[in-house]
């Protein structure tokens, strides 16, 4: 079974997991931050991606949206 001083080690072992792992999820969180931060102080880029993933906010999605649906084959039954 379990004796004294396999439990402290896994005790030990369990506790140094989490901390890696909020450590880790701590650091992707600020990396995600900053890279964001500097996508949007970049001219170059801001603009690139704006056009195209729209990260400021500044394009209008709505305007190239179809009005109805469009039978682009065979008909069927939903159509």
């Amino acid at each position: 079974m379990i004796t004294g001083s396999m439990l402290v080690m896994f005790i030990v072992g369990f506790i140094i997991f989490v901390l890696y792992i909020i450590g880790l999820l701590t650091m992707i969180t600020k990396a995600h931050k900053q890279q964001r931060e500097d996508l949007l102080n970049d001219p170059e880029l801001r603009d690139y991606y704006n056009r195209h993933n729209n990260y400021s906010g500044d394009y209008d999605w709505n305007k190239n949206k179809t009005k109805g649906k469009k039978n682009v084959g065979k008909a069927t039954y939903w159509d």
